[in-house]
C-alpha cells in the first residue's frame, strides 16, 4: 500500500527528530554539569532550556546553508540546456 510507506517515512522522520532531541538533552546536561559541576544542570533546567534553544538555532542555520549550497551547485539554462556551475 502506498500510504503507509508514506507513513513509514514520517514516523521515521518523526523519530528520528525525538532521538536527535534526547541526545541534545544528554549533552547539554553533561557540559552544564563538566562546567558547573555534577547535578548543576538538573537544579537549573532554565540552563538546559537555553542550551536547547541554541542547539535547535544552530541546527536549523546549516541545515538552511546545506539546502542553499545545493541549490546552488547546478544551474542549468533552459533555454540552451547548458549547465553553468
Amino acid at each position: 500500500m502506498r500510504t503507509s510507506g508514506k507513513l513509514n517515512n514520517q514516523k521515521r522522520q518523526h523519530n528520528r527528530a525525538i532521538d536527535l532531541t534526547e541526545h541534545w538533552l544528554r549533552v547539554a546536561i553533561k557540559i552544564i554539569d563538566r562546567n558547573t559541576g555534577e547535578g548543576y544542570a538538573k537544579a537549573h533546567p532554565e540552563l538546559i532550556s537555553a542550551f536547547m534553544t541554541t542547539t535547535a538555532a544552530n541546527f536549523a542555520t546549516l541545515t538552511e546553508r546545506e539546502i542553499a549550497e545545493a541549490e546552488q551547485v547546478t544551474t542549468i539554462n533552459v533555454k540552451t540546456g547548458e549547465v553553468e556551475s
